[in-house]
């Protein structure tokens, strides 16, 4: 009886979620879940009860459920100490990168299924009661699963390395000549292979999803369901992304990106209409280095050559320079280099991972995810309004940032140079680091991701370099699978603190004339401007205080796309002037706070390769001004964008 229950378990209880390499098509989700969250705890506590009597000693991280199910006991590591193997569960761990014993070569290691893989048994036979519990659970999953048409397994009883994904394309893959799970492996050297005219030995591992690139898209604990979007920030791992992957030798690459063509048309006497581009492309290798992983990443822009005069207009965005005067109702572009930087990641045990992360260009731990790269405003071309309140940080130079995952809970630390890019967008501004943050980020499901994070920034701004600026945010996202699909929302609140500061003299600077300069102001003969405030005297400017709301929301249907976005948030009194030098002699207040209210669609383009995502829409938003600015900006104000889309990468959950 002892043996049929553990065989059983073999079959149904659920592993880790290394099944097969890459992103899965996403589906409904399971009614199964609830059986399987089950059987994950029951299995978990009955590792640790095994352990404690030392009869679990696994050889890869996270530890393997393959031998624990099927003979109540896991002897693996010492197995492959002495050379005879690894279940089918550790030998994928293996080839993926999660082996943890020392002086093993994995391309040498062998498999010796898990029936094989029993430590000292205990004087009573009994099945323990989480393991009892847990063969219950999976199997009211499995019925479900197989009535969902998600589970086609190529063993006998089915593999419980896919249930735990609840989804089994194993049987699928070996018809079409294709490999299988490492449970599945292990299965048919057992003698469980259910196909007729198959041998064991023409039975293959599937390539498995690599622990180096896992390091480079999360946390990387066995319990954490967050996933890297921008920098270390977090996306529910429900999000999937976009990406080409593969593999070379020892390292795994991944290449992403987008395009999008935009003409832009803006109503009211301050808005403006263009054609423009705005884009981005990201490139990561990943590889096992020493005691840890490595990830090196590029994220670079053209938009310096798409964006022409160094802005596209946006009404009531405010924030940075062009041609030396601040930009009013328009968006910077972004730099060439957006992110040149590295992250190593060193687990400490199968809950708990340590992450180093930092270069000369990257994005330290504050604020949400960069708009750019919110799967909640994927399909949306143009930037918020608040971005300079929120994750304007995500362009840094300098970064170095420390963080610790244990669970699903992540908190960081880091340090940067708090000035934001120049003008001169193709290079590096470089300058040491003067600025601090710290961000806790909880992923407690697949479907939820939230972080809080403040930091100060000093010397922020070109046009106030003494003023120190304290930054706060908070957000949460919720990404929900669809059937077809996906539904990601996103709720940011960001807060500056612009703290009092002296104004030292700078009118100096600004006058004289020297033989054949020409300054950015487009006055023949002065010497190069720099864009500071300009005062007479020391000047003691006082703290300033803004808030900005942010709503988001994005639905992939198929090839449709729906969006919405709502922004609430204050604004200074530049919005007063055109763009100008004597800006530079206006005293930034809080002014008012303005809101802008979007809606978009898109159609995914037919005949496309999945490698290049085409996509044609528009979007339409409606700007309200405050009555103190409406005899500036008018009233009814509206916005336009229609734009053609390109992305790398098959789109998650199609």
């Amino acid at each position: 009886m002892r043996t049929t229950l553990l065989l059983v378990c073999a079959a149904l209880l659920s592993g880790p979620s290394f099944a097969h390499e890459g992103p899965k098509k996403k589906q409904k989700p399971t009614k199964a879940q609830a059986d399987l969250d089950r059987a994950r705890a029951k299995l978990d506590a009955a590792k640790k009860q095994l352990a404690k009597q030392g009869r679990y000693s696994c050889c890869v991280k996270p530890s393997c459920d393959l031998c624990a199910r099927t003979t109540g006991s896991c002897n693996c590591a010492r197995n492959v100490a002495a050379g005879k193997g690894a279940c089918g569960e550790c030998y994928a761990g293996w080839k993926a990168g999660r082996g943890t014993m020392k002086g093993v070569d994995a391309k040498a290691l062998i498999l010796l299924p898990a029936d094989h893989q029993a430590c000292a048994q205990p004087a009573t036979s009994d099945v323990s009661p989480e393991l009892k519990d847990a063969i219950d659970a999976l199997l009211g999953a499995k019925k479900t699963l197989v009535a969902e048409k998600r589970f086609a397994c190529c063993i006998r009883g089915g593999c419980g390395q896919c249930a735990r994904e609840g989804d089994c394309p194993c049987g699928g893959d070996l018809a079409a000549g294709k490999g299988v799970c490492g449970d599945g492996l292990d299965g048919w050297n057992s003698g469980l292979g259910i196909f007729e005219g198959i041998q064991p030995a023409e039975v293959k591992l599937a390539p498995m999803e690599s622990a180096s690139m896992d390091a480079g898209m999360g946390p990387g604990t066995g319990e954490s369901s967050g996933l890297y979007s921008s920098g270390t920030s977090q996306v529910p791992r429900t999000a999937g992304m976009n990406m080409l992957d593969w593999r070379v030798r020892n390292w795994s690459l991944m290449l992403n990106g987008q395009i999008f063509g935009v003409y832009s048309a803006q109503s009211g006497p301050r808005g403006r209409d263009k054609i423009f581009s705005a884009n981005w492309v990201m490139a990561m290798a990943s590889r096992k280095a020493g005691i840890g992983t490595l990830s090196i990443r590029a994220m670079l822009s053209l938009e310096p050559a798409t964006i022409t005069s160094q802005r596209y207009p946006l009404l009531f965005a405010t924030g940075e320079t062009a041609n030396g005067v601040p930009i009013i109702n328009g968006q910077h572009p972004h730099d060439l280099f957006m992110e040149l930087a590295a992250l190593y990641q060193i687990r400490l045990g199968e809950r708990t991972t340590v992450t180093l992360y930092g270069g000369p260009r990257g994005e330290p731990a504050l604020g949400p995810p960069a708009y750019p790269h919110r799967v909640s405003a994927s399909e949306n071309p143009v930037a918020v309004i608040s971005h300079h309140l929120q994750d304007s940080t995500h362009i840094s130079d300098n970064v170095a940032t420390a963080g610790i995952t244990h669970r699903f809970v992540t908190f960081e630390v880091s340090g940067f140079h708090g000035r934001e890019p120049d003008e001169k967008r193709w290079g590096f501004d470089g300058g040491a680091i003067d600025s601090f943050s710290t961000r806790l980020t909880l992923t407690p499901t697949t479907r939820w991701s939230g972080q809080i994070s403040i930091g100060r920034i000093n010397q922020r701004e070109a046009t106030h370099p003494l003023r120190p600026t304290l930054r706060t945010t908070a957000s949460a996202m919720y990404v929900r699978p669809l059937a077809k699909g996906q539904w990601a929302t996103s709720v940011i609140w960001g807060r500056d603190n612009d703290l009092e500061y002296t104004q030292l003299p700078n009118l100096a600077q600004f006058q004289g004339f020297s033989t054949g300069a020409l300054s950015t102001l487009g006055l023949p003969g002065r010497p190069p401007f720099r864009p500071q405030h300009i005062v007479t005297i020391p000047t003691r400017i006082p703290r300033q205080i803004y808030n900005s709301y942010l709503l988001e929301s994005t639905a992939h249907l198929g090839r449709n796309w729906v969006w919405g976005r709502i922004e609430n948030t204050d604004k200074d009194s530049t919005l007063l002037y055109e763009e100008a030098p004597f800006v530079l002699l206006v005293d930034e207040r809080r002014l008012a706070r303005v809101q802008a209210y979007t809606a978009g669609y898109e159609r995914d383009l037919p005949g496309m390769p999945r490698a290049l995502q085409t996509g044609v829409g528009g979007q339409f938003t409606i700007f309200h001004a405050p009555p103190v600015l409406a005899p500036i900006y008018g009233n009814n104000l509206v916005g336009v964008q229609l734009f053609l889309r390109l992305r790398l990468g098959a789109t998650p959950n199609r």
